[in-house]
């Protein structure tokens, strides 16, 4: 009987991924992420092609009894986690946070010339992994919700410093539109200088560093609007005069972006959106745009009042009238 183990790739405070190896090869990936006193969430995605059939079973069984064990560590209060068993698709996960280790190896197996043309791309994704007082951790995607990178900087003093770490070797327009992409995270009036090292294995690609005043010359808008077509909002909840939305985006690797919790008592309808990273907020319009849509299916209404949420802070607004809805 094949043995069945995980082999950690990627811990943080608030998530991991692992290979599942079954009698000493890779068959797939388990991505968590998870909450202290909330949620485990996270995806499993098998290679159909890497497992025999007579395995599935035993390797679920495992996985679920890894699963509840986090869960009872963490003492959350609700799991959910997705399966599959096929080859590499899209997967959806809750919260924001981690991507298939896959591409990682796809990427490292590919040569040179073959991984500009395969992971070069015009659109990224930042998302926040960790946060803590002094340190921000991060997880960089392509438009097609691919894992380019990741990053980790010391935020303990004005005067940042990180290290971005490359799944595979990155060129030059790479570098400086992640890099790009990290200051735009910042408040530059609260940063004195940036200070990055790209590497990709053991190798530093290049040393960033940035002053205050290159700071306020770097453009903030650096991904393009997504169209609504990259946005799913799922109905997930119905308490009667409360309805709660999943919201999920397709170039982010199916990963949920917000939950919306409107309440439709009363013909002007009132409701806000949380998000889980606040760079997400840039699409809140395509997104209220399709959560209209699912609430013309529930009531007639006049309008709508949305407050947009991180945090547990509201950050804006959209209100919408009749006229605009219908």
């Amino acid at each position: 009987m094949r043995n069945i183990e995980l082999r950690p790739d990627l811990r943080t405070s608030g998530g991991e991924v692992s290979d599942i190896m079954v009698g000493g090869q890779v068959c797939g990936t388990l991505t968590l992420v998870y909450r202290e006193g909330d949620r485990v969430a996270g995806a499993v995605q098998i290679k159909e092609e890497s497992l025999k059939q007579g395995d599935k079973a035993r390797v679920v069984s495992f996985l679920q009894n890894h699963i509840q064990s986090l869960v009872h560590a963490v003492r959350a209060e609700t799991c959910d986690v997705i399966m599959t068993y096929s080859t590499y698709d899209q997967i959806v996960t809750t919260d924001s946070e981690m991507e298939m280790q896959a591409d990682k190896e796809h990427a490292r197996t590919k040569q040179a010339g073959t991984d500009a043309e395969a992971w070069g791309s015009a659109e990224y994704e930042l998302v926040t992994v960790n946060e803590t007082g002094d340190r921000i951790d991060y997880h960089i995607y392509d438009d097609e919700g691919r894992w380019l990178a990741e990053a980790s900087l010391d935020t303990a003093s004005p005067d940042v410093e990180g290290i971005v770490r490359w799944v595979y070797e990155p060129s030059d327009e790479e570098i400086e539109m992640i890099t790009e992409l990290l200051v735009s995270d910042f408040d530059d009036t609260a940063v004195d200088s940036l200070f990055i090292d790209h590497r990709y294995e053991d190798e530093v690609l290049e040393t960033v560093e940035l002053t205050h005043e290159d700071l306020l010359d770097t453009p903030l808008e650096l991904i393009s609007d997504q169209s609504e077509d990259d946005y799913d909002v799922i109905l997930a909840r119905d308490d009667n005069d409360v309805l709660t939305y999943e919201i999920f985006k397709q170039s982010a690797g199916g990963l949920p972006v917000g939950t919306a919790t409107v309440d439709i008592e009363s013909t002007r309808l009132t409701g806000f959106i949380e998000f889980s990273d606040r760079h997400n907020m840039e699409d809140a319009e395509a997104i209220t745009s399709l959560l209209l849509r699912e609430l013309d299916k529930e009531k007639d209404y006049d309008g709508l009042h949305l407050s947009l949420m991180y945090k547990n802070e509201r950050v804006d607004e959209i209100v919408v009238d009749y006229e605009q809805v219908h």
